[in-house]
């Protein structure tokens, strides 16, 4: 049988603080959720191996902190990316509203060679939260980004 060579895929995940960035990258990578809330700081990173068709990719996926302070990490971690992942909790419109930002300084810092067609996927966390009640951001929202 003929080896199939992977492909590494880096994917850097952004939002502000708390809005569940370490545990949708724990969730997807391990399976697992705590509802115990600790911190990012700094960054860190987990691999996950997906098979798509016929090739083979490793995602090396990036969680990095949402504390202003550790924004100036940027460079180190951002450049390389593939993709970015935009994350907010849909019961804080602040969060929402702080994704152009993210999206723009991520740029800064990336510099990829062409940052008009460079893939972003945002994504709305915490819908489960208080049963939707507590729903600020909806999908209508989300699409006119």
């Amino acid at each position: 049988m003929a080896s199939r060579r992977r492909t590494l895929l880096k994917v850097i995940i952004l939002g502000d603080s708390g809005v569940g960035k370490t545990s949708l990258m724990n969730q997807y990578v391990n399976k697992k959720f705590s509802n115990q809330y600790k911190a990012t700081i700094g960054a860190d990173f987990l691999t996950k191996e997906v098979q798509f068709d016929d090739r083979l990719f490793t995602l090396q996926i990036w969680d990095t902190a949402g504390q202003e302070r550790f924004q100036s990490l940027g460079v180190a971690f951002y450049r390389g990316a593939d993709c970015c992942v935009l994350v907010n909790d849909v019961n804080s419109m602040k969060s929402f509203d702080n994704l152009n930002n993210w999206r723009e300084e991520f740029l800064i810092q990336a510099s990829p060679s062409d940052p008009d067609n460079f893939p972003f996927v945002l994504l709305g966390n915490k819908v489960d939260v208080d049963g939707g009640n507590s729903r600020v951001v909806i999908f209508i929202t989300h699409s006119t980004f």
